[in-house]
């Protein structure tokens, strides 16, 4: 990864999102492009209810670029600041629109957005930012909750379903990388009713275990109507560090973060989590 993209309101959760990034990348060397955009619904009145669930929101225009250099500057006093180059942009396009022209135009590896704790079950009127961009913007996405702390990553869970081949391709060039490289990696089985895997599942579940012989890795499984309780109990369980799920399998992301059934979920708070693209492998 060279450049990297921080989507940012100057707010609480954006700076934790800033400082989770930092120490993720501290031994590298990057260009983080610090992005301030327009709000996805210009012309729409947004109620608190819709703030509170945004992942991204965006201030005042007339300071965005006071914002902005401020926190260059606050940026600059950090000791874990490294010797990454960090470059301001304003847009006055929604962000959505504003962050795929970035991805694009800066041939951006990865998007950073910090995220608010989610809200109580049913409160979710319009999809969370967090869902526009993995959904719209072909980019990989770290989410990081606002409570979120960085530290080594020594344990990432993969859900899967096994039903997509190029998972364990994905996944074996993201671990390669120097911040991940050393985590094992638990693969995680979540499904609804206990089923015996069909020769396709098996078939991927073997690819996985072919590409990670020389990696720390395990297979799981849990059988649960809710699925977030099963993530939920398995990071506690194995006290996990990052949750990574394939951008394409938008069949766990509606069910383990888009679409929650509990009224709280812990991982929600603390536990960022990486949706890779194969745009970026």
């Amino acid at each position: 990864m060279k450049n990297i993209l921080i989507l940012t309101d100057f707010s609480k959760k954006s700076w934790n999102s800033i400082i989770y990034a930092l120490g993720l990348f501290r031994d590298e060397k990057f260009n983080f492009h610090l992005l301030n955009a327009g709000n996805r619904y210009e012309n729409e009145p947004v109620d608190k209810h819709l703030q509170d669930v945004d992942l991204v929101e965006v201030g005042s225009k007339i300071d965005a670029k006071s914002n902005i250099e401020t926190l260059i500057n606050k940026i600059n006093t950090l000791k874990i600041k490294g010797d990454h180059t960090f470059i301001p942009i304003l847009d006055k396009n929604n962000i959505v629109e504003a962050t795929r022209n970035q991805v694009k135009t800066k041939k951006i590896d990865l998007i950073v957005i910090g995220a608010n704790d989610i809200p109580s079950k049913g409160q979710i009127t319009r999809n969370s930012i967090s869902e526009e961009i993995i959904t719209k913007v072909k980019c990989s996405v770290l989410v990081v909750p606002e409570t979120a702390v960085y530290t080594k990553i020594n344990e990432i869970v993969f859900p899967t379903d096994y039903t997509n081949y190029y998972e364990a391709k994905l996944l074996h060039y993201l671990t390669s990388k120097s911040c991940y490289t050393n985590a094992a990696v638990r693969f995680l089985y979540l499904n609804k009713n206990s089923e015996v895997l069909t020769e396709e599942q098996l078939w991927n579940k073997e690819t996985l275990q072919d590409y990670f012989t020389e990696k720390q890795h395990s297979f799981h499984s849990e059988i649960n109507k809710n699925f977030e309780q099963s993530i939920e109990q398995f990071i506690n369980k194995m006290h996990i560090d990052l949750i990574v799920l394939a951008a394409k399998n938008l069949n766990l992301l509606e069910q383990i973060l888009f679409r929650p059934q509990m009224a709280t979920l812990d991982y929600y708070s603390k536990t960022p989590f990486l949706a890779l693209h194969q745009s970026n492998f």
